[in-house]
């Protein structure tokens, strides 16, 4: 269970980004044009909950799938009054991170050393998850692997490529993830509609677990 004393301890979104060290204008840039696929058949989902929920993201400055996905849920909370988030990096907010992610059944790193980040917990304000979007959709990882293993048989020259990610260049590292990541505009809407019906599937699902007491 999350306490009100753990949430609160988040950054509001405002605070969130005036202490971004890294991708604040790029972060900015996706908060505004993620209102492109807020239509009214979303907002009136969210915007009718049955109960009003906390919205937990774990999150990264520098992250690309944090970067893609965390201002998408920061905006559907700025236009639902039926959801409040709040923002913790893992360097400052170590305990709570650490219990959110016991809570989804994720490991702090994975197997290159990277953290399943981010993690956009939706939460009862009785601290009960619901539900958990962690790192992206299982069909863009498809994609992603895809792009990454393009990109490296494009590039034999790249020695270091196939080894742990842990193992890479620096440099290796930068241009497999921009081969990755490169999502264009279009794209980036498409991968966002389909993550607002996974979160809106994901509660439809679970709500009706909630006991009356909660509702």
């Amino acid at each position: 269970m999350l306490t009100p004393q753990q949430f609160q301890r988040g950054l509001r979104l405002d605070q969130y980004l005036a202490s971004m060290a890294a991708q604040r204008e790029t972060f900015r840039a996706h908060f505004i044009a993620a209102a492109q696929v807020l239509v009214p058949e979303v907002l009136r989902f969210f915007r009718h909950l049955p109960q009003p929920l906390w919205v937990v993201a774990l999150t990264e400055d520098g992250n690309p799938d944090a970067v893609r996905d965390v201002p998408l849920a920061a905006r559907l909370c700025a236009e639902c009054s039926t959801l409040t988030i709040r923002l913790f990096r893992p360097q400052t907010h170590a305990d709570v991170v650490r219990h959110v992610l016991a809570d989804v059944g994720a490991t702090p790193e994975d197997e290159s050393g990277e953290r399943p980040l981010p993690v956009i917990g939706f939460y009862t304000q009785g601290g009960r998850l619901i539900f958990a979007h962690v790192q992206r959709l299982p069909e863009l990882s498809q994609v992603l692997a895809q792009r990454r293993e393009a990109w490296i048989a494009a590039h034999p020259e790249v020695s270091d490529a196939r080894l742990p990610w842990s193992q890479m260049s620096t440099l290796t590292r930068i241009r497999i993830l921009q081969a990755q990541y490169a999502l264009t505009p279009e794209e980036r809407l498409h991968w966002w509609r389909k993550t607002l019906l996974a979160w809106q599937s994901a509660l439809a699902q679970h709500w009706p677990q909630l006991t009356p007491q909660e509702k």
